[in-house]
């Protein structure tokens, strides 16, 4: 056999065994564009054939898919459109109230929540029932009443750090100001012992790992090395004679009786389980406070009138300080809900699972064991419901108008899977905006654009500090 015959013969090998690997793929590419039940739906070719779609702009185009879905629904003219092989996206308000309602059969997709660990990767509705029973009473409204001692204490140090950059002009980071509180009163809540981050000088490591966490997640041991540290403490407290310790996540989880098959089951990991509320509980209020500051800074009437309404409400701010009296205050709980409304904390799909006999959005038919999303960023921005939907307007939320738009109040979901830490993170918003708009004027800094811009990390990310100044005290 001469060189010209073998080497002919290599390439017919090669040409055949690339055949054989091509085939299955082929098969398959045609089997999802043309043959699959969501074949007729509209969307991307790419995302019909595959989740890399959706991948490219979460990480190569580092969290801009949840932006892109209005963009689709637009260029397709549809509500329904097909984002992922077996995967679709709902423009739809009523779709929303019926997947997010009370007694919902649609359950949580397995293939996108397995990868987070803890509470929200709990896919079995009588698990998660089970152990949100066992840890819920922690963060009852009752239970954050008692909170508010701890969110005075955490404002009256911030406050003391804010009072010296006035003579200085130094410019103050001010997510990192609620990161430290939120992440102080979500630890409080998890673990029996204090850790005081506000109390140390500069940023604490401990956040300094979380934010680099939530940017570079295959980073998390760095977040380990911490949340195992204090799960200790709880674990050899009893053995320490410390049977006092404060009620707390972690105590829960210890006294969990192993015999108790029903608990044992439905219990989540410790460490991933404490991440997640770590990461939910201060990232997204911190983010959501942040982006209200920065809307207050550069809607001045809307500034104006809030801070009137704290003037008035001086009493119970600056002297006997009732965080009930707070919350009640209107005004300000207009701006609560607009700054959670705009900023959209969780902005992206929260895929549930349509339950058997499939379901239908007008015309289309959706089979049973899709994933379906209906972000919640297209509920809260949806011109429908929202009058000038990109514009920041606390009145939309006051009179009639409110009385209206008051059930799209869903910046924490809504259902039997609405955020457990609801109740904290309203404690946190409206108590941080009154004590300090109550107590500074602040304006932001140069470096600042008028515009936020962030992007979907599953929670919201600011891609640039708010810096803000602190002009003067106002109660001097």
């Amino acid at each position: 056999m001469g060189p010209n015959t073998t080497s002919a013969a290599i390439e017919n090998l090669s040409i055949a065994v690339l055949t054989v690997l091509a085939l299955p793929l082929s098969i398959a590419i045609l089997q999802r564009l043309y043959f699959h039940p969501l074949a007729r739906i509209p969307g991307p070719c790419l995302a019909a054939v595959t989740d890399f779609y959706a991948f490219y702009f979460n990480y190569v185009q580092e969290g801009g898919y949840s932006k892109r879905l209005k963009k689709l629904h637009a260029k397709y003219n549809s509500l329904v459109i097909r984002i992922g092989p077996n995967h679709v996206h709902i423009d739809s308000p009523a779709f929303f109230e019926e997947v997010f309602r009370v007694g919902s059969k649609y359950t949580k997709d397995p293939a996108f929540y397995k990868h987070f660990g803890g509470l929200d990767s709990m896919t079995d509705p009588q698990d998660y029932r089970t152990y949100r029973n066992h840890i819920s009473s922690l963060y009852s409204a009752r239970s954050t009443d008692s909170l508010a001692p701890s969110v005075l204490r955490e404002l009256q140090i911030i406050s003391t750090k804010l009072h010296g950059k006035i003579a200085t002009n130094e410019p103050v980071n001010i997510q990192r100001v609620f990161r430290t509180l939120s992440s102080d009163i979500v630890l409080q809540i998890l673990f029996s012992e204090d850790v005081n981050l506000s109390e140390c000088v500069e940023y604490h490591p401990f956040l300094e790992a979380l934010d680099t966490v939530m940017a570079k997640t295959w980073l998390s041991k760095s977040i380990a090395f911490y949340c195992e540290g204090w799960a200790n403490n709880d674990q050899q407290a009893p053995r320490k004679g410390n049977q006092s310790g404060r009620d707390s996540h972690m105590k829960r989880y210890l006294e969990i009786d192993p015999s108790d098959e029903k608990k044992a089951r439905a219990v989540p990991h410790p460490l991933e389980d404490i991440f997640n509320f770590i990461a939910g509980g201060s990232d997204t209020t911190a983010y959501s406070t942040t982006c209200a500051v920065h809307y207050l800074l550069t809607s001045p009437s809307a500034l104006s009138k809030l801070q009137a309404e704290l003037d008035d409400a001086a009493p119970y701010i600056r002297h006997n300080f009732d965080h009930r009296k707070i919350q009640s205050l209107p005004y300000l709980g207009a701006v609560v809900k607009e700054a959670l409304r705009l900023s959209n904390p969780v902005p992206g799909c929260l895929p549930r699972i349509v339950p058997e006999n499939g379901t239908r959005v007008g015309s289309v038919f959706i089979p049973p064991g899709t994933a379906v999303s209906v972000s919640l960023m297209s509920i809260q921005q949806n011109e429908n419901i929202f009058r000038d939907p990109q514009k920041f307007i606390p009145e939309r939320w006051l009179g009639k108008e409110g009385e209206a738009t008051q059930r799209w109040n869903v910046a924490f979901s809504r259902g039997p899977r609405q955020c457990i830490g609801i109740n904290i993170a309203y404690l946190e918003l409206h108590t941080c905006l009154a004590y300090l708009f109550s107590h500074y004027e602040f304006s932001l800094s140069g470096r600042n654009s008028t515009e936020l811009k962030w992007v979907d990390r599953f929670v919201s990310h600011n891609t640039e500090d708010v810096m803000v100044n602190v002009v003067r005290d106002r109660w001097t």
